[in-house]
């Protein structure tokens, strides 16, 4: 019979390795940047009628929406509003030896 490791001892063993907490970081920002909109709504098990109805739009409006290229923040605010979340925007400034990260307030506070 195979021997088997569980889970925490293989994780054990591969961040061990010289350099590898920063390759795994890596891996995990190219991934995290590679999601599409109709992703997040697909794991969130909406679908594009059920946002449109929150959103107050039409379903084709939400299909245009997430195949776009170029979106307006207030519109990118309102789909994640309707999946239930807070649109947050940051400007990341990576240095040598560590990264900044600045939260961008958009429009009046007083709103």
């Amino acid at each position: 019979m195979p021997s088997t490791k569980n889970y925490h001892q293989l994780h054990k063993q591969v961040i061990a390795r010289p350099g590898a907490v920063e390759r795994l970081a890596e891996l995990r920002m190219e991934t995290l940047a590679e999601i599409e909109l109709q992703e997040i709504r697909g794991v969130l098990k909406l679908s594009q009628a059920d946002l449109a109805e929150a959103m107050g739009i039409t379903q084709s409006a939400v299909s245009q929406f997430e195949r776009g290229d170029d979106i307006l923040i207030s519109t990118l605010g309102n789909y994640v509003q309707g999946l239930g979340a807070t649109l947050r925007i940051a400007a990341v400034f990576e240095g040598d030896e560590e990264e900044t990260v600045i939260p961008i307030q958009i429009g009046s506070k007083t709103r």
